[in-house]
């Protein structure tokens, strides 16, 4: 294990349209500070740790206590960048790097994520006050973009506003959908995406010549090959239940829309830190076959199966017709199209 993502939270600050939460059925609550402090025992000296998850990070009840327990290792945080103002300085002190999701900037933002962009604005100004009074490159700070059809021209005032800030990269996704509304939203496709391929070499045009910022997209259309980044370096997700699943998109159930067709994602832990140690749910047989068969790309390919229109394997992940389970067959992420940040 290279990285873990730990789940200190399932709550957040915001309530964006785009959102996973908004189609679960979940109750919202906080990892324990017992089961942070057995994770502290457990996890190698020199992981990276990533405090991440569909929940905002730096509003969890033992943040404070899981930064100092993890201080000696790499800390990354994902957040929405609307932090408290007691609270932020903790984090500029102890992040290397801040992933900051960034959707769009002034009236958009404010249309997608109910909150006004100018708190977003404050913590990057903080950031560039405390990188300069302390005369230090950390914490490093990347944008996240959700790309749509409905905000892909709102991506050159983020590179604007990235610009200015001194960004070091725009991390780009696609949308991935929840409802049907959702689903004509898409910019990517299942075939040749000319479209797309024309607005992205434009952007990055932009974004680097003029702007000196870099572009880090997602494929357009489905491409014949598969990645998983947590498979293949080595990445762990760990919930606040402590239930241990190998990747962001098999941590809760919920519904996803993949061109047109819904998909109920089932949540798959191999085990939980309350039960056994990291190191042997890890090691164990099941989710040993799993890495491997997702590192090989022996998953069946349902995006582009002959037969996917009338298979019932293809209505949740729970088994495919290889019979690999959990299923990466429909996995987006696993075609680069919808991205881990």
């Amino acid at each position: 294990m290279k990285k873990i993502y730990l789940e200190l939270t399932s709550r957040c600050n915001l309530s964006c349209d785009m959102c996973y939460r908004n189609t679960w059925d979940n109750v919202a609550g906080d990892m324990d500070e017992k089961l942070l402090e057995k994770l502290k025992e457990e996890i190698p000296a020199g992981t990276d740790i990533v405090f991440a998850g569909i929940g905002e990070p730096t509003i969890a009840r033992h943040f404070r206590r899981a930064v100092e327990l993890f201080s000696d290792h790499p800390l990354e945080i994902t957040t929405n960048g609307v932090i408290d103002k007691k609270t932020l300085p903790f984090v500029l002190k102890h992040f290397r790097r801040m992933i900051i999701s960034v959707d769009a900037t002034g009236d958009a933002y404010y249309h997608l994520r109910k909150t006004d962009f100018q708190k977003v604005k404050e913590t990057l100004e903080a950031v560039r006050r405390f990188k300069k009074e302390e005369e230090t490159k950390y914490p490093f700070i990347d944008f996240a973009l959700v790309l749509s059809r409905s905000n892909k021209e709102k991506i050159y005032d983020v590179i604007d506003t990235a610009a200015e800030y001194g960004i070091d990269r725009i991390l780009v996704s696609h949308l991935l959908p929840q409802e049907k509304a959702q689903a004509e939203d898409i910019f990517y496709t299942e075939s040749k995406n000319e479209e797309g391929r024309v607005f992205k070499d434009k952007v990055n045009i932009y974004a680097y010549f003029r702007k000196r910022i870099v572009m880090s997209f997602p494929h357009m259309e489905i491409k014949t090959e598969r990645l998983c980044p947590f498979v293949e370096n080595d990445q762990v997700y760990i919930d606040r239940f402590g239930d241990v699943v190998p990747c962001y998109r098999f941590a809760n159930t919920y519904k996803e829309i993949v061109f047109g067709r819904e998909k109920t994602v089932l949540k798959h832990p191999f085990g939980n830190i309350n039960d056994m140690s990291l190191q042997e749910i890890y090691d164990k047989k099941d989710y040993r076959r799993f890495r491997e068969a997702v590192k090989n790309a022996r998953h069946p390919s349902c995006v582009d199966c002959d037969f996917r229109h009338g298979c019932s394997y293809i209505e949740d992940t729970e088994y495919d017709c290889s019979g690999y389970s959990p299923s990466c067959a429909d996995c987006l992420w696993n075609r680069q199209i919808i991205r881990c940040t």
